[in-house]
């Protein structure tokens, strides 16, 4: 069985903005749906990715500065920085972390192999691109930093499965271990707060792909996870496993005590909320064989390749007050930007 199709956010966030030089801060909770999200940033320079659709699906790879705009409160702005999928060198490289759930099953050995991560999952990011991996259960480990040495992510996946053997039925601390790897703190790993504003870590393209159930139960919550990565400007992909998938799928787990369905159906909008909020995307597989696992992972490199970044200094210096930011398209024949606009305060 192929996957289930993606669920589409009720109101993707729009447009995520990076800040190069300086750090921003943010203070609220996430907004309701249907809200543009408002942010606070003090900047020497805007940095905002989009993606340019001709039709749904399929991406424009290239485009010039002389084909976009972008507006600031209707008013122009000159566009300092520009990169592209089809550039080969890009000074914002994604940044993958794979984060899995060992806490009510325990992640099997076949479930990621060579060919898996190598062949779709590298193959289909940018040249640049360095995934990462860790695993939860009652507490957050990390065992591959940011590579681009598949052996090394490897050889991460198969510690988090002894951990997840080690640390069986010691709660799942989903929320909080998202925000964690959010903000760049990684047990086990380099442990510490993450790097000064302006690093290149600051600067990467990140996502996270989280593998669970969506059950929590040492008490975090999916707003403060959705927040941290906004904050952080990391867009969070999930993968959620429900019971018929942990019933079903071939030699994927190994149960452990599989959640309430009841339970389950409730609590997996909660991880879909964190998703929409941050402008990844949500998938529920009914089964999670090799293929569907590979199309689940292709579609994310793919979205996460397929983003430009485009970054302008703003005039003058923080006001405090709310500022409307698009970006367009010069020419509308070329596609659209489904996601080209964002409230921010500065």
């Amino acid at each position: 069985m192929g996957p289930m199709p993606p669920l589409r956010p009720r109101s993707v966030l729009p447009l995520a903005l990076w800040l190069a030089l300086a750090p921003a801060t943010f203070a609220q909770a996430p907004p309701p749906a249907g809200e543009v999200p408002t942010f606070g940033a003090s900047t020497e320079m805007v940095y905002l990715r989009f993606h340019i659709e001709r039709k749904k699906g399929e991406y424009v790879r290239g485009v010039a500065k002389d084909q976009l705009r972008v507006l600031e409160d209707g008013r122009p702005q000159a566009i300092a920085v520009l990169e592209t999928p089809s550039m080969q060198e890009r000074t914002v490289p994604p940044e993958l972390t794979l984060a899995l759930d060992v806490s009510s099953s325990v992640m099997d050995a076949r479930l990621l192999d060579e060919k898996l991560v190598r062949d779709v999952l590298f193959a289909s990011l940018h040249a640049q691109a360095r995934v990462g991996l860790c695993a939860f259960g009652g507490e957050l480990q990390c065992f591959t930093p940011p590579t681009r040495d598949p052996e090394a992510v490897l050889d991460g996946f198969h510690q988090a499965v002894d951990f997840g053997l080690r640390t069986r039925n010691t709660g799942t601390r989903l929320f909080a271990s998202i925000a964690d790897i959010a903000r760049g703190d990684r047990p086990g790993q380099d442990g510490g707060p993450p790097p000064p504003a302006g690093t290149a870590r600051e600067k990467a393209q990140r996502a996270i792909v989280v593998f669970s159930d969506g059950l929590e139960n040492q008490g975090g919550k999916w707003g403060l996870a959705a927040r941290t990565a906004r904050d952080a400007n990391v867009r969070v992909y999930t993968v959620l496993l429900s019971q018929a998938f942990q019933d079903t799928a071939r030699g994927a787990f190994m149960r452990g005590g599989p959640p309430n369905r009841a339970m389950y159906d409730y609590k997996k909008y909660d991880l879909g909320n964190v998703a929409e909020e941050t402008g990844g995307l949500s998938f529920e597989p009914g089964t999670l064989d090799t293929k569907t696992l590979s199309d689940i992972l292709r579609k994310i490199a793919t979205e996460i390749s397929m983003e430009n970044v485009v970054g302008y200094q703003p005039e003058g210096g923080p006001t405090g007050r709310k500022v409307t930011v698009k970006v367009e398209l010069v020419d509308k024949s070329l596609g659209r930007i489904p996601d080209g606009q964002r409230t921010l305060v500065r």
